[in-house]
């Protein structure tokens, strides 16, 4: 499963801006409604939020499987890991064979690095934002984990991630694409004081040779073609 857009809404647009062309250097187009960012293979866009919005989201960004401590060290001064309440910022995944670390936002959102050591993705050189290869995962809340997962792998022909669905979080789709569904509440990783909110959002992408869009709360599914 790809994701090839992602339009999340954001308060304030120029910080948003300012983030992720000059400390995450990736392209950024922008007007007085949106803001455009090309990040590896997926365009992310911001929004204006309407007054009263209030809540953030997760979204991860795949990186090459073999320069997870390159991408550490790229980190360092340009903004704070976020840590376990052991202070631990480093996160290993035996089932996924992933590594990851996570961060924020200027509005609050919860990003990630992973590297998933399955895929044959590994680059050589120095890391930098060219290693950035797409948004791999985004977070739907809802309060039917177990229905909104069906409903997802029944419509995409997608299927659960290396686990057993259950009512309090659920991955589904693959290395290259997941939706993360965890109950309405429930604190992003890890213990970021974030809890996953039900928030304007809209995906688009494809899998198995279908074409998609997800959208709005309640979440639409839509095939495209």
């Amino acid at each position: 499963m790809n994701i090839t857009y992602l339009e999340l809404t954001a308060k304030d647009l120029q910080i948003q801006k300012d983030f992720y062309s000059k400390t995450l250097e990736l392209p950024v187009t922008s007007s007085n409604a949106a803001l455009e960012v090309q990040a590896g293979a997926t365009i992310l866009v911001f929004t204006q939020a309407q007054p009263g919005f209030d809540g953030a989201y997760h979204f991860a960004f795949n990186i090459p499987e073999n320069q997870f401590d390159a991408a550490v060290e790229w980190s360092a001064g340009r903004f704070p890991l976020l840590r376990d309440d052991t202070g631990k910022g480093i996160f290993e995944s035996k089932s996924w064979n992933s590594h990851s670390v996570y961060f924020k936002d200027p509005a609050g959102n919860v990003l990630e690095f992973i590297a998933r050591h399955t895929m044959d993705n590994a680059a050589e050189g120095d890391f930098d934002s060219g290693q950035i290869l797409n948004v791999s995962e985004i977070g739907l809340p809802s309060e039917d984990v177990i229905g909104l997962a069906n409903r997802l792998c029944t419509e995409l022909g997608i299927s659960v991630f290396h686990q057993q669905a259950n009512e309090s979080f659920t991955p589904v789709g693959n290395d290259d694409g997941l939706f993360i569904l965890p109950v309405k509440g429930r604190i992003w990783m890890p213990q970021s004081g974030v809890p996953a909110k039900l928030l304007p959002v809209r995906v688009g992408g494809n899998a198995n040779g279908r074409k998609w869009e997800v959208r709005g709360v309640p979440y639409e599914i839509k095939l495209l073609a």
